[in-house]
């Protein structure tokens, strides 16, 4: 989990309790734009998981799954190594 979600969490909880104001816009305006990033990214790089998988490509495999594990820990896509 990236402190991304952490925050989301808190903030979803302060808007339940009623005490998210309008402060906090830009914040969550910024970690929904993250978290929309890390699912579309996460999302490619599944797809590209059942590709792989499909057609038996165990080294594509391999390198989708470090980058989903990099992902993951980082909350960045890997652009290559």
């Amino acid at each position: 989990m990236l402190p991304v979600h952490l925050r989301l969490a808190e903030m979803y909880h302060m808007h339940k309790a009623g005490t998210l104001s309008d402060k906090h816009g830009k914040e969550l305006q910024q970690c929904l734009a993250v978290n929309a990033r890390y699912c579309w990214d996460y999302n490619t790089l599944n797809n590209q998981l059942v590709q792989a998988q499909t057609t038996q490509d165990t080294s594509w495999e391999v390198d989708i799954m470090v980058k989903m594990d990099w992902l993951r820990r980082s909350g960045k896509l890997v652009k290559g190594y």
